[in-house]
Order: C-alpha cells, then sequence, then structure tokens
C-alpha cells in the first residue's frame, strides 16, 4: 500500500521561537535512540529540541548571529551543527556546546543553504552574494575554501551527489549547475521560470528541484527534465527525502500554507496537503521513524506523525484544526467580492476616522470581519459583516456577479478590441480598494487606480446611491493634494511631476553644484494625513534630447567590439522617453543592445530603461526575453550613477503587478545590494527611500507579509542612519508610517524602536523647525512617534 498523507496528524507544538521559524533540520541522536529536532528562527537564535515520549522539549538556545537564521545542516559524521544566517556568517557548534567552535566569515551577503562536503570536515554553502563555497577545516582548525562562480543570482540551494563526487547549485537566475569538487563548472539545467530554492540529489544519479515557479522538477542522469509535479498555487521553500516510507516518497512546503507528499517516480501527490495555520511553512525534514517536522511563519514547529500512538490528544488536534479553519477562511472568504485578506486588521482602528459616520471593515483574528462607525471621536462597532443575503436578482434589488449580490456591477470598456470587464461594487466599500483589487485581478496597470476609482465615484452616484466620498478637506497621502473627482477642481497643487530629479532643467549629468534645485519637486500638504500611502511613486520625466546626446558622446568613443552600433539603434531606444510608449520589439532589442555598453557607459541606458519598465508589457517583454533584472541588479555595486538609475528603475518597476511580482521574487538579494549603499547625493537618498515607499505600499494594499515588511524595515532604518536629506527623510518616515498601519505593524514598531540612533533621528527631525518647504517632516515625525 503506497504510504500517503492522509496518515499524518499532528503529533505535537513545540513552542518557544518568538518569529518565523526559518530553518528546520534534524539533529544528533539521543541516547535513548530518539532524534533531537533542530530550528532556527527571524528572532535570530537556534534551538536544539530533545525527545521526551511524544514530545518535545528545549534543551539548548544558540544566540550567535546577527541576524535571522536562514538555514541549519547537522553533519553528521563531525557531530556539528551547522547554522547559516542573514549576518553572512556560519556558526559551526559542538553537540550540546553553547559556545560555537568555528565561525565561517568571506561570504558577502545572507547564507541561505548548507550541505555535508565531499571530503571529511567539509561543507558546502550558497549566498545571496551569487556564490557558492566549498568550506575545509582541518584538524588544527585551519579554514580554506574554494568559491564556485557562476550564477547570475542569489545561489539559493546547494546539494551533494557523493556517488558522482559532484555538487549542484541551484539560484534566483533559474539555473542549476554541476560541479566537479575542483569548483569548475560541468552542467547547466535549465527548465525553471523563476527563482530555484532546494536541489536534492536522488537514487540512479537523478535529481529533484523545486522554485518560486511552484513546480518540483524531476532530472534524469542525463539532466533531461522529465517529470514535473504541480500542486502548490506559490512558491516551494523546502523539500525533504522520507526515507522510511521510501526513497521514492518526498514531502515539500511553501508560500501557500500547505505541507505536500509526492512519489517522485510516479509523479503523484501522495494524499492531501497539510494546510498550517500560518502562512509560509518556510523549512522542512523528515525524522527516522518517519514522522515530519516542519518550520512555520506564526514561529511554531510542528511534529507529524503517522503512527496513532505519536499522534497529538483531540483536544490539541481540535485546536489546530480551529487554527486551519481560520487560515482556510483567510485563504477563501470573500465578502462582497473582496476576500477577507484584503482587508485591515484591528490596527486600523488605531487611526482616526476622517469624517463623521465614515464607515471601515475590519478582519479580526477569528476570521470574523466586523464594521465599524467613527462617531464622536470613537470607533464604535455596528456588528457583524455577512456575506450576500440570498435571493434572485429581482428579489433583492442587488445585481448579482459570479453568483454574489452587488449594489453595482459596472461594465468597464478597457479596450476596442475586447469585451467588456465587469467591475462589482457595493456601498460602503472604499472605491480605492475596489479599484486596486479590480486592477490586480484584471492584471490592468497600477495607472488606471485613479481613473477606476473615479470611474466608481461618478458612477455610483449617479444613480442616487449614498456613499463614503472624500471630504473637502481631504488629502492625498503621498502627494498632499486633493483627489481628482470628475466635476472637481483644484487649483491649489503643485505638480510633482514637471521636473526631472535627475537631469533637472539645463544639464544631463551625474552631479551638479545645485543640488537642491535638481531633486525632486517638494510636494505641498495642507493636511496632516501623511500615512498609509496609496500611491505608488513612479520617476517620470527626462530631457531625451540631453540623453541621446549623452548616447551618442558614449557611441562616438566605443569601438565595434565593445558595443557600438548605429545611430538608428539610439533613436529606437529614445522612443522610451514618451509618456506613453509603444510596445516596440525594434526598440527593444535596441536597449538590450545598449544594455551590454560598459558599465561606465551604461547611465543614460539605464535612464531610459527606468522609464520604459513603467509599462507593464514592456517591462514582461524585457525581463522574459532578456532578463534585464538579472542584467541591472548587479549594477547596485557599480558607480553611483548606475546605482542611482537602477534604484529608479526597480521604483518605477513596483508601480505594476507584473514587476512586484519579479522584485518581490529576488527581494533579499535586491534589499541586501541597496543596503550596501551607505553614501550618495541628494537624489540618490531620494531614489532609495521612493523604492522602500513603493515597497510598503504594496504591503498596505495587500495582505501584508512579515518577511517583506521586516526586511523593509531593517533596509529603512539603515538608509535613515546616513540620508541626510529631508525630502529622502520624510519618504523614509512615510515607509515607516505605511508598516506601522499594517498586520505586521507593532514587529515594525519594535525593529525601529530598537535602534536607539534612528529614534533619536526620528525625535531631531520632528522637533527641529524644518520651515515652510518642509513642515511636513514635522508633520510626518508627530505622526509617526503617536503611532510609536
Amino acid at each position: 500500500m503506497e504510504p500517503s498523507l492522509d496518515d499524518y496528524k499532528l503529533s505535537c507544538e513545540l513552542l518557544g521561537h518568538s518569529m518565523d521559524v526559518r530553518a528546520v533540520a534534524v539533529g544528533p541522536a539521543t541516547p535513548e535512540g530518539g532524534q533531537t529536532i533542530l530550528s532556527g528562527s527571524r528572532d535570530k537564535s537556534t534551538k536544539v529540541w530533545k525527545p521526551s515520549g511524544n514530545e518535545y522539549f528545549e534543551s539548548l538556545t544558540l544566540q550567535d548571529h546577527k541576524n535571522f537564521i536562514s538555514y541549519i545542516y547537522f553533519l553528521e559524521s563531525e557531530q556539528w551543527i551547522c547554522t547559516a544566517s542573514n549576518d553572512a556568517t556560519i556558526c559551526i557548534y559542538k553537540q550540546d556546546d553553547f559556545v560555537p567552535l568555528l565561525t565561517l566569515k568571506g561570504h558577502g551577503s545572507t547564507v541561505c543553504a548548507l550541505s555535508e562536503g565531499l571530503q571529511p570536515r567539509s561543507l558546502i554553502s550558497g549566498s545571496w552574494d551569487k556564490t557558492a563555497r566549498v568550506w575545509t577545516i582541518s584538524e588544527a582548525g585551519d579554514v580554506s575554501f574554494i568559491a564556485l562562480e557562476g550564477h547570475e543570482a542569489a545561489v539559493w540551494a546547494v546539494a551533494t551527489l557523493k556517488e558522482q563526487h559532484k555538487y549542484v547549485t541551484g539560484g534566483a537566475d533559474k539555473n542549476i549547475y554541476y560541479w566537479n569538487a575542483e569548483g569548475e563548472k560541468l552542467r547547466l539545467l535549465k527548465g525553471h521560470t523563476d527563482c530555484v530554492r532546494g536541489v536534492m540529489g536522488l537514487d540512479a544519479n537523478t535529481l529533484l528541484s523545486c522554485g518560486n515557479d511552484a513546480v518540483l522538477r524531476f532530472w534524469n542522469e542525463d539532466g533531461e527534465c522529465v517529470r514535473e509535479m504541480s500542486g502548490h498555487t506559490n512558491y516551494i521553500y523546502s523539500m525533504a527525502q522520507n526515507r522510511t516510507l521510501g526513497d521514492q516518497v518526498v514531502v515539500s512546503c511553501g508560500e501557500d500554507s500547505t505541507l505536500r507528499m509526492w512519489n517522485v517516480i510516479t509523479g503523484d501527490e501522495l494524499g492531501a496537503p497539510i494546510i498550517h495555520p500560518g502562512i509560509s511553512v518556510w523549512s522542512v525534514a523528515c525524522l527516522k521513524n518517519g514522522d515530519i517536522v516542519t518550520g512555520c511563519s506564526d514561529g511554531v514547529v510542528r511534529v507529524f506523525s503517522h503512527v496513532p500512538a505519536r499522534q497529538a490528544n483531540e483536544g490539541i488536534l481540535k485546536a489546530f484544526d480551529l487554527g486551519v479553519a481560520t487560515r482556510k477562511s483567510q485563504i477563501n472568504e470573500e465578502i462582497g467580492g473582496v476576500k477577507k485578506t484584503d482587508l485591515p486588521g484591528p490596527e486600523a482602528l488605531l487611526s482616526n476616522g476622517t469624517r463623521e459616520g465614515q464607515t471601515k471593515m475590519v478582519r479580526h483574528a477569528d476570521g470574523s470581519v466586523k464594521c465599524y462607525s467613527w462617531t464622536l471621536g470613537n470607533w464604535n462597532l455596528v456588528g457583524d459583516v455577512m456575506g450576500a443575503s440570498g435571493g434572485t436578482q429581482s428579489s433583492s434589488g442587488k445585481k448579482l456577479h459570479e453568483g454574489k449580490e452587488y449594489d453595482f456591477v459596472f461594465n468597464v470598456d478597457i479596450s476596442d478590441t475586447e469585451p467588456p470587464i465587469k467591475l462589482p461594487y457595493n456601498r460602503g466599500e472604499d472605491p480605492w480598494q475596489v479599484a486596486q483589487t479590480f486592477i490586480h485581478r484584471n492584471n490592468l496597470p497600477q495607472a488606471y487606480l485613479d481613473q477606476v476609482a473615479n470611474f466608481i465615484v461618478k458612477n455610483s452616484n449617479s444613480g442616487s446611491v449614498p456613499m463614503e466620498q472624500a471630504p473637502a478637506g481631504y488629502r492625498d497621502p503621498f502627494t498632499g493634494g486633493s483627489r481628482y473627482v470628475p466635476g472637481s477642481s483644484n487649483t491649489n497643487v503643485r505638480s510633482g511631476g514637471n521636473v526631472d530629479p535627475f537631469t533637472g532643467a539645463s544639464s544631463y549629468s551625474t552631479a551638479s553644484s545645485n543640488a537642491q534645485s535638481q531633486v525632486d519637486v517638494n510636494f505641498v500638504r495642507s493636511g496632516d494625513k501623511h500615512f498609509p500611502v496609496r500611491s505608488y511613486r513612479t520617476f517620470d520625466t527626462c530631457d531625451a534630447k540631453k540623453v541621446l546626446e549623452k548616447m551618442m558622446e558614449f557611441n562616438s568613443k566605443l569601438g565595434l567590439v565593445d558595443g557600438r552600433v548605429g545611430d538608428e539603434v539610439l533613436l529606437a531606444v529614445i522612443k522610451f522617453t514618451d509618456q506613453s510608449p509603444e510596445l516596440d520589439l525594434t526598440s527593444l532589442e535596441a536597449l538590450n543592445l545598449l544594455l551590454k555598453w560598459p558599465a561606465s557607459f551604461q547611465f543614460p541606458v539605464l535612464d531610459i530603461l527606468r522609464l520604459a519598465v513603467r509599462n507593464e508589457p514592456i517591462f514582461v517583454v524585457l525581463n522574459n526575453s532578456h532578463n534585464f533584472l538579472g542584467t541591472v541588479i548587479p549594477q547596485l555595486t557599480g558607480s553611483a550613477a548606475n546605482q542611482l538609475m537602477v534604484v529608479r528603475c526597480l521604483t518605477n518597476s513596483l508601480s505594476h503587478a507584473t514587476g512586484r511580482q519579479h522584485v518581490m521574487s529576488r527581494l533579499p538579494e535586491i534589499i541586501d545590494l541597496v543596503g550596501t549603499i551607505k553614501a550618495g547625493t541628494a537624489n540618490l537618498q531620494i531614489a532609495v527611500a521612493t523604492f522602500y515607499l513603493n515597497l510598503t505600499i504594496s504591503q498596505t494594499l495587500n495582505v501584508a507579509k512579515s518577511e517583506v515588511c521586516h526586511m523593509v524595515t531593517s533596509g529603512v532604518v539603515e538608509l535613515l542612519k546616513w540620508a541626510k536629506d529631508l525630502e529622502a527623510c520624510y519618504r523614509s518616515m512615510q515607509a515607516i508610517g505605511n508598516l506601522t498601519t499594517t498586520s505586521c505593524g507593532q514587529e515594525t514598531i519594535a525593529q525601529v524602536v530598537s535602534v536607539d540612533y534612528v529614534m533619536d533621528k526620528l525625535r531631531e527631525l520632528t522637533n527641529t523647525p524644518q520651515g515652510e518647504n518642509f513642515s511636513k517632516v514635522n508633520s510626518v515625525g508627530q505622526a509617526l512617534l503617536a503611532a510609536f
């Protein structure tokens, strides 16, 4: 009888970590014949759990890393516990020791994968610095290494094939490489369409891999992908072999909250997935008795067993089932066409209402959605929000769409050649939230947000249906201006997009003696609401003539071997400086040619690229055909001019759904590289701050992810340590403010408050009069400190 995950139930939960459990592994054996469990967390600690009957107790906590634990490996031959961290180091502990035997340093960024080496006392590691290293430690404690270089992005996965005497690595460049013991590249496997997160050697010289494309791939001895296993609906983070059930049985886990089991020979999924109460199941390992261990974003280590005697009692199982039911309701339930997970949590009630009688729907931890009304300076509970009332369209007075009832179902014409798209809307909903959901669901450009929202405002009001509107004194939380509503006028707001913040009005250069006049136009604010920010910020304008002149100057200095092109290529590329560039394949090929220029000549090309990627279809072609992100991200370590343009390019990419998806898939690598920037002009400071601000907007408009919020907060904190430009400081403070309004708000506040220097700087910025142009810094500071 084939094994099945249906036979597994929760055995126990190991509670002790205060944040995400990012790594689990099987540790040393106990004298009684059991096995310890190792767990590593975002709380920077590694814990050793020893078995006691069917339970496990915390026997040891290791706290020598300066940042979160990303991976744990137990080197059985030496009885070493090896921990990898975001601090770019590897700590090696002897069993039961509190202090590391050795700390391996040398990687330039997060170490995110570990495995045993081919030689005794050796390890292989993978890092965000795009390399893998094979470390050898002598009996005397001397350390040597071989670097495996060839990936174009972070190395997320490593494995050792002992029988073949080879290493395997997988990376964010979607590639899998084989290497010999000397660090020479032997073979390249292509097939994954996104970041490779795991590789595992199997019998008969076969290989299994998984990744962000939500697919497990089985490769034969000849390097051919002969089987794909689909079932996960989001990133796959980890996999492990369960040899007790059979060499062909593998388990996997990922961002879809599930643990799954597979027969890799047949490709069949074995049983139904086990859903976890948390969003991300980061890591999985299998004990010799067949039990399965997972680490989850809710901070809990869980053990699942197929043996009834080791399964938890009824009370514990019921509590777990309740958590799973809550998670399922968060995934599946909708109210009025809006997913519950898209609604704000109780933290939304910490912000004052904008007018008497304003209503707000709030999602609670038990899965319920309640309606609150702003009356007499407080949010007062109105009652539970229920689903559609039932009945037919004629009996209910509502319109039906996809089986649900709405007050309105609009027909929206997006294209002359396509049928209208249905836009459902219920009274009392925030038009901008509904518009954002509509844009994501139909893969429309982010630039449509205000247009769609205003369409709702206009057409729902035309039916004489009362609905919440922005009051006369409302100010957009990003620009500070009144939001445009058809039929209204706004003569008091100065445009923020008429002067290019890099080129200024008179010259095209990488520096300026008059930096203050060439940075972004300052926004005018007459309201006091500075966050949450709803609208993505882009760097839009450009002096096409001066960019073309600079490219011609550089082109004249190049030889044919270095990439000199004809003028027609430069003229094709300059089309991307249009306000609404078209998807032109000739221009795209021309841009790809110029991106191969030497790095010292690339900044005008990158300037054009950051304009081109605002257009979602152009972004798709550039990234799918030319992997432009893989080309430009390394420039974050290049010249100041190139750094500036790449950060702006990433910032603009975040303005649409496809761009956000691809940037998010490489976010740890990107934030790590942006974090290496410790000085720069006002323009660069503003670009970095705006990049982080756009990232936080993505978290306020969707379900906030703890990992993303943590990384972004860390990045903003590092920026505030050196940034001096007031506009950059203002946007950084807005970014923090955004995150305080999400479900990760308390974690963000804790991170910021723990850094004394940044808290002192925030108080100084808040309490020091900044003058008329930057009084907004004082205001946002007051709001931010009040949230703390």
